[in-house]
């Protein structure tokens, strides 16, 4: 089930489309991918209940913020994060729903993204949990409709099925129970009976939530909720459940579903293997009738419910058969007659011989292994039925026949396994309006999608992706050309390639042609090409406007490459971008001008490639590449089993190859990254994103000698790391980052086994999965990409040299005049803060532009001293003349005039 879907916009070349289905020869590459990143080097199994465990570990670790507040660590910062998009990008959608009482009120979940509301219809949206990373796995979520109650919602979590950034066996999102809101979705509190308190154990079935199903004609609050192999039952809204259905000892059910009619008759269903699979009828929650047809299939994964309103009696079931039923599934038409409805008491019409089977590439219906299934009935037309696996389609007939069936969203119905408009593969839940059943939302793989006519013949849908931060990042990256440019661009998983050159957060973003899953992304200095990557190695250099618009492209993979990682690595020369490095198996090719290879075509190609001589290594596929600045042109690259070399004169034609694998490197670990320090190349930290690993070694002789500086991050409960970035900051100091599967850390100094990381944005980032840290090292921009909540940026700078005078708390703000003034070469300026906040200095010539900032950081209450050398932010000494100071604190701003004299 970990299989994916593709999209491509249209240019006016025709740019074809990439699958997201891995390869011909390896369908299964992204989990392959994922598990050699993950995997336990000694066991070859991702470690169990990780994800639970590494989360509770995430909360023994220091915050940034509560550094800076300790005043632990000279010069210690917090950086400030901003959430730059993707606006209008969403990610995986399984919860969807309208407010009954209100239809311009929206609830939504993404896998990775949290729970979100929209009060205008999909116009505009807010998150409503927190960054809790254990909330942010939404795969349901349910009101209560009658009247009085309608302020109360509950929402499930853990996504038992097709979570990326995880690999077989590690479950990056499953969940922790139900939540419940009581003032219309605003805010949300766990359901205590729900939860175990024990994050880093797989204990409780409320772990993962298929589905919730609240009654709507009970005079209790009763509760319904599809677990992982059972059906629970709550009447005094989800205080305390009673296990109605379903086998609690092995062998489980796996899979279940839960659906209550409008008069209260509630239909169930289980699979997966468990003693009591099937599907079940009940008239009062607690007596279940097993119905399930004579003639279904005797195999069976998930069966998903449709009921349908406009006739209360009729019930459509779809599930995911394999190795019976048309396409290895069923679809079955349910009629309740009479009595229990068993028997002669219900009438069954198996219409699997009518599901689509268009053909072609993507024609025919495809859930994935249960990843993506849903039916759905137009609740005025009870033969107005809608099923959904990487395509939608809508039958008018209940599929009774096969010719009125039409093809309305996922892949475009042209076939070619592209995008149908404005729409996205992957189908996970839909809604109709309540007072206007043509309009049809539907959540996906891209987010949600709306149409206001469900029933034309050509489906229009509009995307409502409008700030709701679900995306989910392979890569990202920066121009590192060109001094304060904004422009970010980035890799998601089934996203494709996206582009931004704003940095409000409410910009869209522009998609890049070709779709599939966007990896390795790269920039020329100066923007004079872009190079984006999708699934095994196919790259393509695009001339991009400067407001992202399409001006051409071409293919530039290696024609006699092979044996490509999922996600594989590449990149640009930093002194000479034209050039650029590609790793394909067990060689590094090497092209030396890739704007020579002609435009417009879709092949791959020799034009100016060769394998880079000395680079093969026997027996090992290459991971990782980094090459150097300070001194140029030294090619560092590590292996999916743990080793690393690199070569002088890489850009040359007789390079030459060292091994510096460390004698402490974990064996057969995966190395995700090497960050090399743009200053100085034989500064290098080496990253093993696997568990329970030492994951973070650093060198500062060119990996002659090898040090672990994982500190506080290693643990058995420890996270993935996955980046780092060394990242200068003033003219003698360096911030180190890294990316993890619980968030993002640093440090100002790198103290062996003893080094301490801090969370870094913890209340905008947050613990989710970060993949890839990109920095600019001409003045210190940083961008980060989430696998949740798209790319955040922030700037590094110099160090502080604010220092704290004294205990006394003064009653008001304060800026002293600076002593002495006029002077040469330094001065000190003094100021008082009456409450803890952030504090800004900065120094302005007298044109009034600002040359340094000499403080940017929260700072707690109390009197403080800066000295300033007369540099500006570059470390250049200014010229003589009058400058002015200013203070910015919590709303308080004052300036003052000093004068510098050489």
């Amino acid at each position: 089930f970990f299989l994916f879907s593709t999209q491509r916009a249209d240019v006016r070349k025709p740019f074809p489309a990439e699958a997201s289905r891995g390869s011909e020869d390896d369908p299964d590459a992204r989990l392959s991918y994922e598990w050699m990143m993950l995997r336990d080097p000694n066991t070859g199994v991702i470690p169990p209940n990780i994800r639970q465990q590494e989360l509770a570990y995430a909360k023994t670790l220091p915050t940034r913020e509560s550094l800076v507040r300790l005043g632990k660590g000279a010069g210690v910062q917090a950086l400030t994060w901003t959430s730059r998009g993707p606006y209008n990008v969403g990610g995986r959608t399984r919860a969807l729903a309208i407010d009954v009482s209100n239809e311009s009120i929206m609830l939504a979940g993404g896998v990775s993204g949290g729970m979100w509301r929209s009060t205008d219809g999909g116009i505009s949206w807010t998150r409503t949990t927190s960054l809790t990373p254990i909330m942010q796995s939404v795969t349901c979520v349910a009101q209560d409709t009658r009247t009085g109650k309608r302020s109360t919602w509950y929402y499930g979590t853990g996504e038992y099925l097709g979570n990326s950034a995880s690999g077989g066996g590690a479950s990056f999102y499953s969940g922790d129970g139900i939540f419940k809101s009581t003032d219309g979705g605003i805010t949300w509190n766990i359901l205590p009976a729900t939860a175990t308190n024990k994050p880093e154990l797989f204990d409780n079935f409320f772990d993962y939530i298929w589905n919730i199903a609240v009654n709507p004609v009970s005079s209790q609050d009763e509760v319904y909720a599809a677990t992982y192999g059972l059906i629970y039952r709550s009447t005094n809204g989800g205080t305390s459940w009673t296990n109605v259905l379903g086998a609690t000892s092995f062998p489980y059910s796996i899979y279940t579903d839960i659906a209550i009619t409008a008069g209260g008759v509630m239909y169930a269903s289980l699979g997966g293997g468990g003693t009591q699979d099937g599907i079940y009828r009940s008239t009062d929650g607690t007596n279940w009738t097993n119905i399930t047809p004579s003639g279904f299939a005797s195999s069976y994964r998930r069966i998903v419910i449709g009921l349908a309103p406009s006739n209360q009696n009729v019930v459509y079931f779809l599930a995911q058969t394999p190795s019976s039923g048309t396409l290895d599934h069923q679809i079955w038409k349910y009629t309740f007659v009479s009595g229990n409805g068993s028997g002669t008491g219900g009438t069954w019409v198996d219409r699997s011989a009518n599901m689509p089977a268009i053909g072609g590439s993507v024609g025919n219906f495809d859930s994935q292994n249960s990843y993506d299934l849903i039916v759905k009935v137009k609740p005025d037309n009870e033969n107005v039925v809608f099923i959904g696996g990487t395509n939608l389609y809508r039958s008018t007939d209940g599929f009774a026949t096969s010719t009125n069936t039409t093809w309305i969203g996922g892949y475009a119905v042209v076939n070619d396994v592209s995008q149908y408009a404005n729409h996205h593969p992957d189908q996970h839940s839909l809604a109709f309006l309540p007072s206007n059943s043509s309009t049809l939302f539907s959540g996906h793989d891209g987010g949600i999608s709306k149409t206001t006519n469900d029933l034309a013949s050509s489906v229009s849908w509009t995307r409502l992706n409008n700030g709701y931060l679900t995306s989910q990042f392979y890569s990202v990256a920066l121009d590192h050309g060109t001094t304060g440019n904004n422009v970010v661009v980035g890799g998601l998983q089934d996203n494709g390639n996206w582009f931004t050159n704003s940095t409000s957060s409410t910009s869209p973003w522009v998609e890049i042609p070709g779709g599939g899953d966007g990896t390795f992304c790269a920039i020329a200095s100066g923007r004079t090409s872009y190079y984006f990557g999708t699934q095994n190695g196919s790259v393509t250099r695009f001339l991009l406007g400067t407001d992202g618009s399409d001006q051409g492209w071409t293919k530039v993979t290696p024609a006699g490459a092979s044996g490509f990682l999922f996600v594989a690595p590449y990149l640009l020369d930093p002194n000479n971008s034209k050039m650029m490095y590609m790793a394909a198996g067990g060689s590094i090719w090497r092209n030396t001008d890739l704007t020579t290879i002609p435009l417009f075509s879709n092949n791959k190609t020799s034009v100016n490639w060769d394998s880079l001589a000395g680079s093969y290594v026997s027996g090992e596929i290459i991971s990782a590449l980094a090459v150097s600045t300070t001194p140029a042109n030294r090619l560092y690259f590590g292996t999916t089993t743990g080793q690393v070399y690199w070569m002088f004169g890489a850009n040359g034609s007789n390079p030459s190859r060292s091994t510096i694998t460390g004698s402490a490197f974990p064996s057969g670990a995966y190395v995700s990254c090497i960050a090399l320090d743009p200053t100085n190349a034989d500064n290098a930290i080496v990253v093993f994103s696997n568990y329970n690993v030492q994951s973070l070694f650093s060198t500062s002789d060119g990996g002659t000698t090898w040090t672990a500086i994982g500190g506080n991050l290693e643990s058995t409960s420890g996270p993935s790391v996955r980046w780092a970035a060394i990242v200068p900051s003033g003219t003698s100091s360096k911030t180190y980052l890294v990316a993890t599967s619980v968030g993002v850390y640093s440090t100002n100094t790198l103290n062996g086994s003893s080094t301490i990381w801090a969370q870094e944005g913890g209340s905008t980032i947050g613990n989710v999965v970060t993949t890839m840290i990109d920095s600019r090292a001409s003045d210190g921009l940083v961008a980060v990409a989430t696998h949740a909540n798209g790319v955040y940026s922030a700037t590094v700078s110099a160090p502080s040299s604010v220092e704290r005078l004294d205990d006394v708390i003064p009653k008001d703000f304060a800026l002293a005049q600076n002593y002495p003034n006029p002077f040469n070469p330094s001065t000190t300026i003094r100021f008082g803060l009456p409450r803890e906040g952030y504090v800004r200095i900065k120094i302005f010539d007298e044109a009034g532009k600002e040359i340094a900032r000499l403080a940017d950081e929260t700072k707690s209450a109390g009197s403080y001293m800066v000295t300033w050398d007369g540099r500006d932010s570059r470390g250049v000494v200014v010229p003589s003349g009058a400058y002015f100071y200013r203070i910015e604190a919590q709303g308080y701003a004052s300036t003052r005039k000093m004068v510098l004299l050489k």
